[in-house]
């Protein structure tokens, strides 16, 4: 699904929730972080803005923090909570880690802080890198970053907003912001994808991802491969609507290990397997197909058509289709039937440009009956 991401201006009062902040820099006993309004809830959590039983509701939310500079992880707990029509990360005040004593202390106003809230409904888990003024590595992006929101407290970012700011400022390569423009690796990772594990291995220099961090990338993946059946489905019932096919079967839906996710029977009383392959980000990223998959695809007596969703979100998608893809895949079938005994394959990657997709592109939209179910 798509990144939760937003970008905020450090204030004085903002930085009191910071211990050595607090009893140094006298700004105040806010202890917390003031997040806008019109970010948190009209743009990111809208279930916040419903009105709740609970005078003052809080979210409790796993933290982790990097930076400033290269700072790694430091992992808390806190929490995110209203207080009469503000909403903050609150909770206890952070304190230095023990083993970086000054970590924090070179924070000032203006300072930026970059935020990935994750969460369906609510948020559940936050990320913040702290780019500092007065850290080296991180003079670059902060200039940058300020020059491009010189005025404002808060806003929404997206990934491609992130690399461009990287590719002006060019910190060192082991800086934690190039995890964030790093979507298409970890999905492919998540997947079980060789090329972006061994991509981010490298560039991390060995760190990998932490075994929390990769859980929560599959459960992302999973729910992107479930909103994509879900627009699926309803393309298929409007196709059904119209006329142009005979009929359908949520297949996946029913048999969680089929290797088609939909039956579809054509005007002309045709039966096709249609196999779903959905990602967030654009089309050409890479296309897993398990063996079984495959072999259905090459062997299987029906027609086998591959449907990528790519921008999927959850209620919109784009959708290319590749007809009949066992013909394309035939020979890479036949090649790994070769291997030696006692070898077997569970899956493969593929390029959507050796598979025969169309150059239409058609638009998916949830219906108003289906964000209902």
């Amino acid at each position: 699904m798509p990144r939760k991401l937003a970008l905020k201006r450090l204030t004085a009062s903002d930085l009191t929730l910071f211990k050595w902040h607090f009893h140094n820099r006298h700004a105040g006993n806010q202890k917390a972080f003031n997040l806008d309004n019109r970010i948190l809830v009209g743009a990111l959590f809208p279930h916040l803005g419903k009105p709740s039983e609970i005078p003052n509701p809080r979210f409790p939310i796993d933290l982790y923090l990097f930076g400033p500079g290269l700072a790694p992880a430091h992992n808390l707990q806190r929490k995110i909570l209203r207080q009469e029509k503000n909403w903050r990360l609150n909770g206890e005040m952070i304190d230095n880690p023990e083993s970086e004593p000054n970590r924090y202390d070179v924070l000032t106003e203006a300072d930026f802080a970059l935020f990935e809230f994750s969460g369906d409904v609510v948020p559940t888990t936050a990320k913040i890198t702290f780019v500092a003024a007065k850290e080296p590595v991180d003079a670059g992006i902060h200039a940058e970053l300020a020059r491009r929101y010189g005025t404002g407290s808060m806003w929404l970012l997206k990934e491609d907003e992130i690399a461009e700011v990287l590719d002006v400022s060019r910190p060192p390569r082991r800086h934690p912001l190039y995890d964030w423009i790093e979507s298409g690796a970890l999905e492919d990772a998540a997947l079980g994808g060789a090329e972006g594990a061994a991509h981010i291995y490298a560039r991390r220099s060995g760190r990998g991802i932490r075994p929390e961090d990769f859980l929560r990338l599959r459960q992302l993946a999973e729910q992107t491969g479930v909103s994509g059946e879900e627009l699926l489905n309803g393309y298929f019932k409007q196709e059904q609507q119209l006329g142009r096919i005979a009929g359908y079967e949520w297949t996946s839906s029913i048999n969680a290990v089929a290797p088609f996710d939909f039956l579809v029977t054509s005007a002309v009383s045709e039966r096709r397997l249609v196999d779903a392959k959905s990602t967030t980000l654009e089309f050409s990223r890479a296309i897993h197909l398990s063996w079984n998959e495959l072999v259905i695809a090459v062997e299987g007596p029906d027609p086998y058509d591959i449907f990528r969703l790519y921008r999927v979100t959850e209620n919109s998608a784009k959708l290319r289709i590749a007809t009949n893809v066992g013909r394309a895949l035939r020979k890479t079938y036949e090649e790994l039937r070769t291997l030696p005994t006692g070898i077997t394959i569970d899956s493969i990657s593929v390029l959507p440009e050796i598979l025969p997709f169309s150059d239409e592109e058609i638009s998916l939209q949830m219906t108003n009956s289906e964000d209902e179910r």
